[in-house]
């Protein structure tokens, strides 16, 4: 028999693991900025981000009205430690943590070249929710390296790497190691 008792959800955190993202964004004067990004909802193809307001990102957001939402991999930790650092205003975040950047194919904001994937993102709308806001983005296109795909074309978050954030700001990050097959034919 399983007991459970009422508990504090800011302490335990059971709502609490996403994708990481590092999000890249330039500013007015075209200087790339970096932020690791752990609190994000996908529906459709739209991504709503949880952002400080206060950040270089959110301001460069509001600035350019564009995003890229890379996805980093195991192999990438390091980095996302790099990029989360606080940076002066109009430093070249990408390059300042010893990263490269290309070119996107729709914005402007470029996506990091060592990152299995990016998804290119327009803003639709933005809403203050506390110390943060919440930006709403419109997912244009994508890149991603075909290492990562699988047979259906589809991107293999268990080959990348892709870490999950646990824990913040303290960061405990998980990586899935396989797929669980759980959908059985309804009769």
């Amino acid at each position: 028999m399983c007991y459970k008792s009422e508990t504090d959800l800011k302490n335990t955190r059971i709502l609490s693991s996403d994708p990481v993202i590092v999000i890249t964004t330039i500013d007015k004067n075209g200087v790339p900025n970096t932020a690791a990004v752990g609190s994000y909802l996908r529906i459709g193809s739209t991504i709503i981000i949880a952002i400080h307001e206060e950040s270089h990102t959110y301001h460069n957001i509001l600035e350019t009205r564009e995003f890229v939402a890379n996805v980093p991999g195991l192999k990438d930790l390091e980095s996302i430690m790099r990029v989360s650092r606080d940076y002066p205003k109009g430093v070249d975040e990408i390059k300042a943590s010893g990263l490269r950047a290309e070119p996107s194919l729709k914005v402007k904001p470029p996506t990091i070249v060592e990152y299995p994937a990016s998804v290119e993102c327009q803003l639709k709308w933005t809403k203050p929710e506390g110390t943060h806001a919440l930006l709403a983005g419109e997912m244009i296109c994508g890149k991603c390296d075909d290492a990562y795909l699988d047979p259906m074309g589809h991107f293999d978050q268990v080959k990348a790497g892709v870490l999950h954030i646990v824990r913040y700001p303290d960061p405990v990050y998980i990586v899935a190691d396989r797929y669980v097959q759980g959908i059985e034919q309804m009769k």
